[in-house]
């Protein structure tokens, strides 16, 4: 399962426009490594990110130990977890020695991946304290387009792998705005929840179409179009882009190219079946 799910991880980094490269090969740049990663992502800014997939519960100083490895590299740290591993949404619990030290990295929520009618998604699920500091109540953000790569130097205070850390980063500015606003209303829907609930069946549409939107908006960027372009556009830039990946035409390693091609043709028949296209 880990091979397929990192194809995936690694055609989705691939086109990024800030990556340069994505691999599921060992790095060749570097000699010896005590732990491997499961992609290798390195940028048109020259920073190296290591995707590691998280599918069994870590030792915490499993996970500061790669980071230690890592960063005195200068390469970047990014685990995406199996959300099989996590609470379900709504959860009230007491927090997990692990889910505390993956969290802390990321200002309190860890990057986590599920599958949805056959295809992979890649979201966060976020811890927010109840009742002191010992209960906190878990709850996810829709899947989000990967637009930006960045590897940054950070100085983790809190939780129990503190360090200074090269961490990477996959969400945008504007991401990180929305995403903040979201954690803003969230708070404030929980301390409110008895007074002003909203219905399950509104939540539930909101939820959907937030989802929808998200989806979307990623299937454009892989074809390389803008929100808003023609179907004669859209047409274009898919014929273009098909004869770049397609196995039978493209430079990229066959195995490669089938997952690229076969993204690009799931992201045009979604716009088409979105817009009643024909």
């Amino acid at each position: 399962m880990t091979n397929s799910i990192a194809r995936w991880i690694r055609a989705t980094f691939a086109v990024v426009p800030d990556v340069s490269r994505a691999s599921i090969e060992p790095d060749p740049s570097v000699i010896y490594k005590t732990h491997r990663a499961d992609v290798v992502v390195s940028t048109w800014m020259g920073a190296r990110l290591y995707i590691y997939l998280i599918e069994k519960a870590p030792k915490v100083r499993e996970i500061k130990s790669i980071l230690r490895d890592n960063s005195r590299s200068g390469i970047g740290t990014l685990f995406l977890v199996d959300r099989n591993l996590l609470p379900a949404d709504d959860s009230q619990l007491k927090m997990q020695d692990w889910w505390e030290a993956l969290s802390s990295l990321h200002h309190d929520f860890i990057y986590t991946y599920f599958f949805d009618d056959d295809e992979l998604h890649i979201t966060q699920a976020h811890f927010t304290p109840i009742n002191g500091k010992d209960v906190f109540r878990t709850w996810y953000l829709p899947e989000f387009a990967i637009e930006k790569v960045t590897v940054r130097r950070r100085n983790v205070i809190t939780g129990n792998v503190k360090g200074r850390w090269h961490l990477g980063d996959i969400a945008s500015p504007d991401y990180k705005r929305k995403m903040g606003d979201e954690r803003a209303n969230q708070r404030f829907h929980y301390r409110t929840k008895y007074t002003q609930d909203i219905p399950n069946g509104k939540a539930n549409q909101v939820g959907s179409n937030a989802v929808r939107d998200m989806k979307l908006s990623r299937y454009y960027k892989l074809i390389g179009v803008q929100q808003g372009a023609s179907e004669k556009e859209i047409k274009t830039a898919f014929r273009q882009m098909a004869m770049k990946v397609h196995p039978d035409v493209s430079a990229l390693p066959r195995q490669e190219a089938t997952e690229r091609i076969k993204q690009l043709n799931e992201a045009y028949e979604y716009i088409k079946e979105y817009h009643g296209w024909k």
